[in-house]
């Protein structure tokens, strides 16, 4: 991990060689800028000997070189020291070159400290001190040498080099201050843009432990919920295993009335048939003796005392209401058996179209050993489009409905001869609902517990005769499941009504959902 202080390094040197590098850009166009003017002032400033300026030649030559050499710099290394420090050197003996060009004019002594003040912008104090030593030893030497080129004369006083270089130590001094205090609050904010930087590495840091706490934390309810999702499928066939079981013993009764009929109609047809048989082989001898010529008394005689002793009427009349009897305990048979097929048979994983009004009655056709000794079930249903659901699921749900009505029906009329009523209807409410209505007319119940009715576990049935979980299980399948309603109105001595409102085109797929089918 990088240190705070050293980091800091690192940003103040990115910045100042930013710095650099757009400052010796800058001097790239105004080396070119003074070359050019320094030509101009040369041809139109200074006087001429044979026919051209006298400071041409130093412009254009001495202008060239002090020019091309930085330009090349700036081009190839920008930003490197070296650079800069050419810069300065060129820099300052440009001053002297067009204090020169000009006649050692006063005004162009003003480019030093322009100059100075440009080198300024590198920020970089040992830059200033080179363009100070450079422009010191320029007019020093000059000023001995060739002091018109500097002072405009020939004869300069003797505190003419010491004013100036006290002129230039003064901004020197100024421009350096400046540089050193800018250098400082470039530290001061690249210390802020490291600890901002050191800062948000702590913070993404702790962002993607967060991330990977919460992913782990998703991870690990993501798999408790398909663990729960399974245990309630799991719950919810449990259930209906159980309905099956319980309703087993009545449903073989349900089969054994109309097997019984079918075996007493059978053994019947068995023994006319025989009788028949009987009476047709009389018949057929008497037919013999009659076709040969020769008529039997005795056979017509035998085959008179088989059609009396066989009751032919009686066949004619009884045989195909003992067929019909057969038929009709066969078809209730298969009725009994698709139901239970029907009921019981897995789900798909996807909802499909169902015939709602059918589910129900298949269901009705099971639970019929569960409510025929206490209660008529009158059924309404409407024409319906096929729906969208979990057929299985909602049988389970009509079914553990009916049976509670049936429960509750069997304590209000137990002892007596009466009998109750429940009312099952299908309605379209709306263009997207289905509406399952089943009314019965048990003893209600009571305001204090109507909450808690959907609760697992909650009963108020004797051990044995109840889980708790039937109206539970309805719930879920309902409302968790398919995304519909379940409520209830009842009132204490009349009965009680529930209400299943389903989707008709299926649930909206949601977490719990997709979960449930991922499971």
């Amino acid at each position: 991990m990088t240190s705070p202080l050293h980091h800091e390094d690192e940003i103040l040197a990115d910045n100042l060689q930013a710095v650099h590098r757009r400052t010796d850009h800058l001097f790239f166009w105004l080396l070119i800028i003074e070359w050019a003017v320094a030509i101009v002032l040369a041809s139109f400033g200074a006087p001429e000997a044979a026919g051209l300026p006298v400071a041409l030649q130093p412009a254009v030559v001495g202008g060239g070189f002090l020019t091309i050499v930085p330009l090349l710099l700036i081009w190839f290394r920008p930003g490197w020291w070296g650079t800069r420090y050419t810069v300065a050197v060129s820099q300052m003996l440009w001053s002297g070159l067009l204090i020169q060009v000009t006649g050692g004019r006063a005004e162009t002594h003003f480019h030093v400290f322009g100059s100075l003040a440009f080198l300024a912008f590198y920020r970089d104090w040992r830059t200033l001190l080179m363009a100070t030593a450079t422009v010191a030893g320029d007019q020093l030497v000059r000023g001995v040498v060739w002091p018109a080129s500097v002072y405009a004369t020939a004869h300069p006083e003797w505190w003419r080099f010491l004013e100036h270089a006290a002129w230039i130590a003064f901004e020197d001094g100024v421009l350096i201050f400046g540089s050193v205090r800018s250098i400082r609050e470039m530290r001061v904010i690249a210390r802020r843009e490291a600890a901002l930087e050191l800062s948000a590495e702590d913070i993404e840091r702790e962002v993607n432990s967060r991330t990977a706490e919460l992913a782990a934390a998703n991870a690990s309810l993501q798999s408790e919920m398909n663990a729960r999702l399974q245990v309630e499928t799991d719950l919810r066939q449990a259930q209906k295993l159980e309905s099956v079981g319980r309703l087993a013993a009545g449903v073989a009764h349900e089969i054994n009335t109309p097997v019984q009929f079918v075996s007493d109609s059978v053994h019947f047809l068995r023994d006319a048939t025989t009788d028949l048989m009987t009476t047709i082989a009389h018949l057929r001898e008497v037919e013999a003796s009659v076709l040969a010529g020769t008529p039997s008394l005795e056979a017509a005689e035998a085959a008179a005392y088989a059609a009396e002793t066989a009751d032919l009427p009686y066949l004619i009349e009884h045989m195909p209401k003992a067929i019909d009897r057969a038929l009709d305990g066969l078809e209730r048979v298969a009725t009994i058996v698709r139901s239970m097929k029907e009921f019981a048979h897995p789900d798909a994983i996807e909802m499909a179209p169902v015939d709602l009004n059918r589910a129900i009655e298949s269901t009705l056709v099971i639970a019929r050993n569960e409510y025929k000794y206490v209660a008529d079930v009158v059924t309404d249903f409407a024409v319906l489009p096929p729906v969208c659901c979990h057929a299985g699921d909602v049988n389970q749900a009509v079914l553990n409905i009916v049976v509670n009505a049936a429960h509750a029906i069997a304590d209000v009329v137990a002892g007596t001869p009466a009998r109750g009523r429940i009312t099952v209807r299908t309605a379209l409410e709306g263009e997207d609902t289905v509406v399952v209505t089943i009314a019965d007319t048990g003893g209600g119940i009571p305001l204090m517990i109507r909450d808690r009715v959907f609760d697992p576990f909650f009963t108020t049935k004797e051990v044995g005769r109840g889980t708790g979980q039937g109206l539970a299980i309805a719930r879920a399948i309902i409302v968790d499941r398919h995304r519909g309603e379940l409520t209830l109105d009842s009132e204490v001595g009349r009965g009680t009504t529930c209400f299943m409102r389903l989707p008709l085109h299926g649930a909206t797929p949601t977490l719990s959902t997709s979960l449930g089918a991922a499971a």
